[in-house]
């Protein structure tokens, strides 16, 4: 099962490219769903017992430790458990709402979520993608701090040029890319694969940001009719001064200002984790960007049965999804 799941994790890296930038986007979508089955019809339960400031709190985790870890640990505030029990079924909320626990945490198939939303759970997915028409990011009266943002790249005198060479995607997937995961997220990052990378140059175009004659950051584009998709971005080197300068920032910014004047009217801006206090997250949500469902992300099946439970999602809330697309969650229902 492990060679297989490094086999379906594999497939799933090659399927980005024709979700995202097909016009034809069922058929991975499926071969997705397909792919996920066997991983997502039974699963270990893991138990933690942390103390919170709202006092003790049980959770029972079902399902593999990699999907479920990081929502372990935001609730908790301490790492996952390791020591596995008997597998148990990931297909019925009545089986899995037995767990003796004050929040209960299940990887479940997509096929499984709507089970799961009807008998009470919320449904949080992995990752959410971030959309928007390009007429209205940031809009016509952006928030103070967009504004801000703005005039700092201005200022900055950060230009975008368009690139493409060998040695620039070089540039970009050696000294920025993975560089500036490695910078932001440590042992948690995720690097696109060598082939993904291959498959992103084929089918989109690089973008370089200068400063001062300098290529310090660069940003992936890849077009669909009047839409366009920024998958992967990066400041060269990861380099934190760059960062504070606004580096980073300005591969988003003129990305968008470039998609405009080519013509594009909808943006795709890649996808974040469902954290509402998530830097990342806030930044696109400030934009005028909005969530919606990523049909390629993993879903957890969450039971909120207890106060110290809801405060737990209260201090760290999330983005569930519903049958009318994405909502927040703040502990309050469940």
């Amino acid at each position: 099962m492990r060679s297989f799941a490094r086999l379906a994790t594999a497939v799933e890296e090659r399927l980005l490219v024709p979700t995202y930038a097909s016009r034809w986007p069922a058929a991975p979508v499926a071969a997705h769903r397909g792919l996920a089955l066997p991983l997502q019809l039974r699963g270990p339960v893991r138990r933690l017992r942390a103390e919170t400031e709202a006092g003790p709190l049980r959770i029972a985790a079902a399902g593999r430790a990699k999907l479920l870890a990081p929502m372990v640990e935001r609730w908790s505030g301490q790492s996952a458990p390791v020591a596995a029990e008997a597998a148990c079924g990931l297909w019925r909320p009545g089986t899995l709402g037995r767990l003796d626990a004050d929040l209960i945490l299940a990887e479940v198939h997509r096929w499984a979520a709507p089970r799961f939303r009807r008998a009470g759970w919320m449904v949080v997915p992995d990752a959410v993608r971030w959309v928007g028409a390009l007429s209205e990011v940031p809009g016509p009266s952006p928030c103070h701090s967009v504004r801000e943002d703005r005039r700092k790249v201005r200022n900055a005198g950060f230009t975008l040029v368009p690139a493409g060479s060998a040695a620039d995607w070089e540039l970009f997937t050696g000294r920025m890319l993975a560089p500036q995961a490695l910078a932001r997220f440590g042992d948690d990052a995720w690097v696109p694969s060598a082939s993904l990378l291959a498959e992103l140059r084929r089918a989109g175009s690089l973008h370089l940001v200068l400063l001062d004659g300098r290529a310090v950051a660069g940003i992936c584009a890849v077009r669909r009719g009047h839409s366009v998709w920024f998958p992967v971005s990066g400041v060269l080197d990861g380099d934190p001064t760059l960062f504070r300068r606004g580096a980073s920032l300005a591969a988003l910014t003129l990305g968008f200002e470039w998609a405009r004047a080519a013509g594009c009217r909808r943006v795709d801006a890649g996808r974040t984790g469902p954290f509402l206090r998530d830097g990342v997250l806030r930044l696109k949500r400030k934009w005028g960007l909005r969530p919606v469902v990523d049909p390629l992300a993993h879903v957890v099946a969450v039971r909120v049965r207890s106060p110290v439970a809801r405060a737990a999602l209260l201090r760290d809330p999330v983005l569930i999804e519903t049958a009318q697309g994405i909502a927040e969650y703040h502990g309050v229902g469940g």
